[in-house]
């Protein structure tokens, strides 16, 4: 179970992991062998399961978009290959509240996610279908 320290020393590496064991026990106010210890100890619990680069996707025209929908009723099993037979759709979310499921769709032009929205209204079960356009990426962790 991680505790105070713990917690810092993740948020510290998630920001940059590249950090050394000396800055990061600066930080957190520990000696370098409790920070690389404590390190060992997450990477051996699978706490810390790597560390990666994270490099600047190219940039791309188009337009991505959240697509709500609800559903009555909703049956997973029936709408599942219709998501998945639109490539556009990057992500999909089963969600709970008054929404059933949250499309991410990442369209090369506005025209075709007006073809993706018009597909989806003519899914069975659809009760409401709901568009938020995506204006600017504010945190990208991924």
């Amino acid at each position: 179970m991680a505790d105070q320290y713990d917690q810092k020393i993740l948020a510290l590496l998630m920001k940059d992991a590249r950090l050394s064991v000396s800055d990061i026990s600066r930080q957190v106010n520990l000696s370098r062998s409790a920070v690389a210890d404590r390190i060992k100890r997450l990477e051996e619990n699978g706490t810390i399961t790597g560390y990666h680069a994270h490099v600047a996707a190219p940039k791309k025209e188009g337009v991505d978009a959240y697509i709500a929908l609800t559903f009555r009723p909703l049956s997973c099993e029936l709408v599942m290959p219709l998501i998945e037979s639109i490539p556009e759709v990057t992500l999909a979310h089963s969600i709970s509240g008054d929404l059933d499921l949250l499309l991410l769709v990442q369209s090369p032009s506005m025209q075709r996610l007006n073809e993706i929205r018009e597909e989806i209204e003519n899914w069975p079960n659809l009760d409401k279908v709901m568009t938020h356009m995506c204006l600017t990426k504010r945190v990208d962790r991924l």
